[in-house]
């Protein structure tokens, strides 16, 4: 879906906004609805850490749907797969690094079948289709 949205979208960044707004109207939507009987919640924008925080999050989220959008685009969504587990370790050790998060047992067994998992269906569908089929889709894209 994401490939076809990105032929028929040809403002690759624009899209990428237009993503995370959505995700922002869904989460305040999500918010509200959640906490709107909780007297204690507050509301209010204070100009401090968790804001810039938040700031970082959302122009993070940005950059990453660009990058995920001109990955896929170029070199197809099995080569974008295969190197989405990276950012399951990449979180387990700056999780455990900078936040000073305790590593569990179970997490870096839950991590490591995810990993593996996920890289054998990547190797199964490589198996599945023939090579020809590869280089024919990455011509028909450059079109």
């Amino acid at each position: 879906m994401q490939a076809f949205t990105l032929r028929s979208y040809p403002c690759k960044l624009s899209l990428a906004a237009l993503t995370c707004f959505w995700g922002l109207v869904e989460g305040a939507i999500l918010a509200l609805s959640v906490e709107r009987r909780n007297s204690n919640a507050d509301w209010s924008i204070h100009l401090d850490i968790r804001l810039l925080a938040a700031f970082y999050g959302g122009i993070l989220s940005g950059v990453a749907y660009y990058i995920m959008g001109m990955v896929n685009k170029e070199k197809g969504p099995v080569f974008f797969s295969a190197f989405n587990p990276l950012g399951t370790v990449i979180i387990l050790i700056l999780g455990s690094l900078v936040l000073d998060e305790h590593m569990y047992l179970g997490s870096l067994i839950g991590a490591i079948v995810i990993v593996v998992g996920l890289y054998l269906v990547l190797w199964g569908k490589t198996k599945d289709e023939p090579p020809s089929q590869f280089i024919n889709n990455s011509e028909s894209t450059k079109r």
